[in-house]
Parts: structure tokens; C-alpha cells; sequence
């Protein structure tokens, strides 16, 4: 449509002045003929850009092989190219025009949430900001004069990986004023002496904690309402999940606490 578009850019001032009447003389048989072909003002549109043209063809397609173009299938033109061109038709023309385009695009970053016994249940802080990436992507496009008619990716690249942003949410609680890094809900049994060691070789005394090893670990500290300070330092058989035993200095103060559900606050 290159065609189309160099006419109108390089013949307006042959357009301009065309003869307001053609004389074709012929000559057959001896006989002078005289045609006469009436000359239309007409405007004609290209892609928006537009020109004031004289013409003496009848038609839109007469018109265009004049140019000795073709439209093709995607193309626009109005009116069709079977129309009757008059003094005063505006004709407009859109070419289909399918162009490669590369242009920078943003890519957002992913957030990623981590829990820590830092900050208070409840607070979140950002430890990292997020920031934007940014990749080469080249797009396949077609338009219909200058308007946009479909776009496809065809190739992308990246420039500048995103960086994650990371939010800490807090775990730790605080209790009579003490922090502590969790607080879960156990079932506490009431145990006195029995002569044996805890699983660390120590002998139990009020505040040794028997514990499931897969829930608290070995060595942790804590405090139990109720009850005091606790130090987890033995096992038992019959201690799964989230049960502890809690050591008393007399049988009678451990039947006193029996069996009781608890908050446990750990460090």
C-alpha cells in the first residue's frame, strides 16, 4: 500500500492542476471524435491524512487503477470501490498493516510471608522491599490505518529480575509483661518423685517439664499460669503431642493439680 500512500505525499500539485474538462482526440476512419470526461473535486483520506483531488474517473476502482494500486482483503475503504464518484466524495481509506514492536514492560515482584518470635503476634514488618522487574517483550502488531486491531506476543526477555518483598508477621506473645516466642494449648498432668533421672540425666524438681520432643523441644523454656517457670528436661511414654507433665515436690500437691488444660507460653 506503499503505493497509495507515495501518491498522495508526491503528486498533490499534479492533482491540483488537471483540466477541468479532457479532450481525448481520436482518429478512426478518417473521422475526428471528440470525448468529453467531466471532472470531480473529490477529498480523499489516506491512513487520516487527507487531500483535495481532481479526478475524471466514474468510480472508486476506476479511481485506483488510475493509481495502479489494489487495496487488499484488510484494507478499508468507503464508499465501496463500486461506488459512483460525484463532485464533493470523501473517500476514506485505511491500509491493514501489521508491525513488530519492542517495548520495556514491568513485571511485579511476589510477596512471601515468614513468621518470626521477633515481633508481637498480631505486628508484621517488611523485611525486604519489593522491587519491580523489567523485561524486553516484542509484540506483533496490526492495525487498520492507526487504530489497533490485535497484538500477540512473539518474544520476551528479561532485563532485570524482580526482587521479592518479605513480610515478617509476628508470633511472639507477651505475658505479665515477659515476651515469649509462642504460647500453645496443652493438657498438663500433675507427676512427683519416683526415684528415676529425666530424659536429661537430671533428677525433676519443681518446674521440670516432661514433654513430647516432636512438639517442644528438649531444653525449652516457658512459663505456665498456675504453676510457674518451666524448663523441659524429661520424656514419657504416655506424653504425645500436646501434653506435658509438670513436676511437684509432693504427691498431694500433684493430685491437687490433677489433669487441667493450659495455656503454655514458651520462649
Amino acid at each position: 500500500m506503499d503505493k497509495i500512500k507515495d501518491f498522495v505525499n508526491t503528486h498533490k500539485s499534479f492533482c491540483i492542476v488537471l483540466a477541468v474538462a479532457i479532450g481525448v482526440n481520436l482518429v478512426a476512419a478518417g473521422v475526428l471524435i471528440f470525448v468529453e470526461k467531466t471532472v470531480k473535486d473529490i477529498t480523499v483520506s489516506v491512513d487520516g491524512k487527507s487531500i483535495e483531488y481532481k479526478t475524471t474517473a466514474n468510480t472508486v476502482d476506476e479511481m485506483l487503477s488510475d493509481w495502479k494500486v489494489e487495496l487488499e482483503s484488510k484494507d478499508f475503504i468507503k464508499p465501496g470501490a463500486e461506488a459512483a464518484l460525484e463532485d464533493g466524495t470523501k473517500v476514506e481509506i485505511r491500509l491493514y498493516e501489521v508491525r513488530e514492536e519492542t517495548i520495556k514492560e514491568a513485571t511485579d515482584f511476589k510477596t512471601k510471608t515468614v513468621y518470626t518470635s521477633d515481633i508481637l503476634e498480631g505486628e508484621e514488618r517488611v523485611a525486604q522491599e519489593g522491587v519491580k522487574g523489567e523485561d524486553k517483550v516484542t509484540y506483533e502488531v496490526a492495525y487498520l490505518g492507526s487504530k489497533e486491531q490485535e497484538r500477540k506476543e512473539i518474544d520476551r526477555e528479561t532485563v532485570k529480575k524482580p526482587v521479592t518483598e518479605i513480610i515478617e508477621k509476628g508470633t511472639a506473645v507477651s505475658y505479665n509483661g515477659v515476651k515469649y516466642s509462642k504460647k500453645i494449648t496443652v493438657v498438663s498432668t500433675g507427676y512427683t518423685h519416683t526415684g528415676n533421672r529425666t530424659a536429661t540425666g537430671t533428677y525433676p524438681k519443681r518446674g521440670t517439664m516432661a514433654v513430647d520432643r516432636r512438639v517442644i523441644p528438649m531444653g525449652s523454656y516457658g512459663y505456665v499460669p498456675g504453676y510457674g517457670a518451666v524448663h523441659a528436661e524429661d520424656t514419657g511414654g504416655a506424653i504425645k503431642g500436646n501434653r506435658i507433665d509438670l513436676f511437684f515436690n509432693t504427691r498431694g500437691q500433684a493430685i491437687s493439680w490433677g489433669r487441667r488444660t493450659v495455656v503454655l507460653y514458651l520462649k
